[in-house]
């Protein structure tokens, strides 16, 4: 094991081709208890939430050096807002392997002493890798509906459940940012979701011209993600994502 001074280590650090890898692992995974108030009963019910414990760690590697940091992780299952990140209760957050770094008097630093001479590119780690899912609920005290939806070229589609949100271009070029460029033309997205939990997508191209028809398609949806990509990611698609409260974003460092 080679030995450097904190100087060299410093000169190290700042280098700019040191090589990262990430590792999230979900360690554990049980119910939490939250207490919710019924206005029915008046009185506070005990709620099962799925909640998820972990360990992330980045390493970084340039020259046969190592350096790695841990933290721990825990989140609701299907809530990403309650992601929370930590190295409280840890004996190790910081490893440093084949180098000793000592200092001006030629004593050796530990890796939490050298931690202070580490930027953010050491520790920030990437938790969208984790894909915590979003979850939409459906008012069960609500009044469900019986949908028939049309498709083209396929059967079409009958449920019980309720319409989350809707979207609409219009043919009209007075009416602002909603103009699709096409006049006599224009597309209707909607998206429900089942009393069984199922998410239906469907997408009408109207159109007022005596040549043409309306067109209709869909999908049967298990997840999110196979909602965005049925929908896509075009300004129409947006409006409905905001409107059901769906994250459409790439996490980038």
């Amino acid at each position: 094991m080679k030995t450097i001074s904190i100087a060299e280590f410093e000169t190290l650090v700042a280098r700019n081709n040191w090589q990262r890898e990430q590792d999230c692992e979900v360690l554990e995974r049980l119910d939490r208890q939250v207490e919710e108030w019924n206005e029915e009963n008046e009185f506070f019910d005990l709620n099962d939430i799925p909640h998820v414990f972990g360990l992330a760690s980045k390493t970084s590697t340039l020259d046969g050096i190592k350096i790695t940091y841990t933290e721990g992780f825990n989140y609701d299952k299907c809530d990403s807002d309650s992601l929370f990140t930590g190295t409280e209760g840890q004996d190790a957050v910081w490893s440093v392997e084949s180098v000793t770094v000592v200092d001006k008097d030629g004593d050796k630093l530990n890796a939490h002493e050298l931690a202070d001479y580490l930027d953010s590119d050491f520790s920030s780690i990437n938790y969208s890798v984790l894909e915590i899912e979003q979850i939409i609920d459906v008012d069960e005290d609500s009044d469900m509906e019986t949908f028939t939806l049309d498709i083209d070229n396929a059967p079409n589609v009958r449920f019980t459940g309720e319409l989350v949100a809707n979207a609409a271009s219009s043919d009209n070029q007075a009416i602002g940012s909603s103009y699709n460029g096409q006049t006599g033309r224009w597309t209707e997205l909607s998206l429900y979701k089942t009393k069984g939990g199922k998410f239906i997508c469907h997408q009408v191209g109207r159109t007022k011209r005596q040549d043409t028809r309306d067109r209709f398609s869909g999908k049967v949806c298990e997840t999110l993600e196979e909602v965005k990509e049925f929908f896509g990611h075009r300004w129409l698609s947006k409006e409905l994502y905001a409107e059901a409260s769906i994250d459409d974003v790439v996490e980038v460092e």
